[in-house]
């Protein structure tokens, strides 16, 4: 992507981190706005098998969810990310240096290749405020617009589309691991521009704001557990 924009290929383009970062360095592109200017929860990757294999090797999936869960929290933690940093930069991963690597991770960005420089303290989570939880209210916003840009029914495409994001799954192999889980499985996005105190499965529990540029909110037309 980046050769493509020093050719003149493309105009811009949408990244993860350090993609970006690489386009400044090399001093053919310019940061415009991070992720959560637009959207401030939009998910960022996720963990994928068939429901037939999570449901014929149950020990294996559980193993997997909260390997990535606990991965995940060990990046939360108070300076840990300049270590991953280094991993990522080495030759049989990203082959980039550690500096370049931390910036995103640190949410400290060059927005130019002359030095023009913004901090991003909440650019990337993994796991604090449940950053994590597979929200199937989100899946079903995803599956309804996909359909109305296409010209299929919203509301069929919003069901189907919720039942792939298996908060049971989630709820059943990290409940042991010891993670805080909402109270609901569902719930309105787009409503929180703030961090929110909400009910979890046991007590109360912080979620991060997850607010449109646009002020939009779906509310999902099915029970939010």
């Amino acid at each position: 992507m980046t050769d493509a924009l020093a050719a003149g290929e493309l105009d811009a383009y949408c990244v993860g981190e350090p993609w970006a970062s690489y386009a400044v360095e090399r001093g053919v592109g310019a940061l415009l706005l991070p992720g959560r200017a637009i959207w401030a929860a939009a998910p960022e990757k996720g963990l994928v098998m068939t429901r037939a294999l999570a449901e014929a090797q149950p020990e294996a999936t559980g193993r997997v969810m909260r390997a990535l869960w606990r991965a995940g929290r060990w990046l939360d933690r108070s300076g840990n990310r300049g270590t991953a940093a280094e991993i990522l930069s080495r030759a049989d991963y990203l082959n980039l240096s550690p500096e370049l690597c931390e910036r995103g991770l640190l949410g400290r960005l060059h927005v130019t290749s002359t030095g023009e420089f913004r901090d991003y303290p909440d650019f990337i989570r993994f796991h604090a405020e449940a950053a994590t939880f597979p929200w199937r209210s989100i899946a079903a916003m995803m599956g309804a617009w996909m359909a109305a840009r296409h010209g299929l029914d919203p509301g069929a495409a919003a069901a189907k589309a919720a039942e792939c994001f298996r908060t049971d799954l989630y709820r059943r192999h990290l409940r042991e691991a010891g993670a805080h889980l909402p109270g609901a499985s569902a719930r309105v996005e787009g409503a929180m521009r703030e961090p929110t105190l909400v009910a979890a499965e046991q007590g109360q529990m912080i979620l991060g704001a997850d607010a449109f540029f646009d002020g939009h909110v779906f509310d999902p037309a099915f029970p939010a557990r």
